[in-house]
């Protein structure tokens, strides 16, 4: 069972309250939902429907105050949740804790099933005979070095470091020192995040850099960075007036081109900002 969590300042928060009592209800289901469901925040259209009548209504509301992003997923049409990467666990980090207890168990259960069997009684004379016979020789009997196959051993990280013990065990880790854009990235920046670029990116990077404490560790900093650069392209928007014959995004992105870098193509394509 996995949890939808919800900030103890959700009641006050400028977003819930100009959203509604109705929206956020419709936003408390459907985040159970995506959460029960492992989709990293996405809600189609279809499932909204079904947890409310007036989900649509509601729903452009949440999309309004900037709670819900309005987005095609595999062809459905539906919502995602904003910055869910950073409050809710991923998909990835469920299944690996899933995957870790049901391992605990089965070790836990093998040592039981071991504890029951007891050892298994030789008859064999050879055995007997090698057997210490006196106090003396049972001193001096040497223990079998060879180890307990009921007891298997668990790879020790003492004297390693913190964040390669962390690594080791799939938990949650800093941002990396060489954290860079790749060209996937680059491509999907092009896509849904035209407005906002390499300089977002870099504010990204010092912010997280800077952060100290537990909210400064992340399990996929590949997402974190998606969920940056759609709060920042959502700002980006809000600034930008709508006027008569705006450029399409297109347009926009041929225009791209003058931000060029011959030594780095790959950063190329990460517009509004400077290479």
């Amino acid at each position: 069972m996995t949890w939808f969590k919800v900030d103890d300042t959700l009641h006050s928060h400028t977003k819930s309250m100009r959203a509604g009592e109705a929206a956020m209800g419709l936003w408390v289901l459907a985040g159970s939902w995506a959460s029960n469901q492992l989709t990293d925040g996405w809600v189609p259209a279809y499932v909204a429907r079904r947890l409310s009548p007036n989900a649509d209504d509601l729903a452009a509301t949440l999309v309004r105050v900037g709670l819900w992003i309005p987005d095609e997923h595999d062809g459905e049409p539906g919502w995602w949740f904003h910055a869910w990467g950073e409050y809710q666990p991923s998909r990835e980090d469920v299944e690996t804790k899933r995957a870790d207890a049901r391992e605990r168990m089965r070790k836990i259960r093998a040592r039981g099933t071991a504890r029951q069997a007891g050892p298994a009684e030789d008859s064999s004379a050879d055995v007997r005979a090698n057997e210490p016979r006196t106090n003396t020789e049972r001193s001096q009997h040497v223990r079998d070095p060879r180890p307990d196959p009921s007891r298997p051993e668990v790879p020790s990280t003492e004297g390693t470091s913190v964040e390669a013990r962390k690594r080791a065990t799939g938990r949650a880790t800093r941002i990396p020192d060489d954290f860079d854009v790749n060209p996937e990235m680059v491509a999907w920046a092009r896509e849904h995040t035209p407005l906002v670029g390499r300089t977002e990116t870099d504010k990204f990077v010092d912010y997280w850099r800077a952060k100290s404490g537990q909210g400064a560790t992340k399990r996929d900093w590949v997402a974190t960075w998606r969920n940056w650069m759609r709060r920042a392209q959502e700002d980006a928007e809000r600034r930008t007036p709508a006027r008569a014959g705006q450029t399409t995004k297109a347009d926009r992105i041929d225009a791209l081109d003058a931000f060029l870098v011959q030594d780095e193509p790959h950063l190329r394509a990460l517009p509004g900002g400077a290479a």
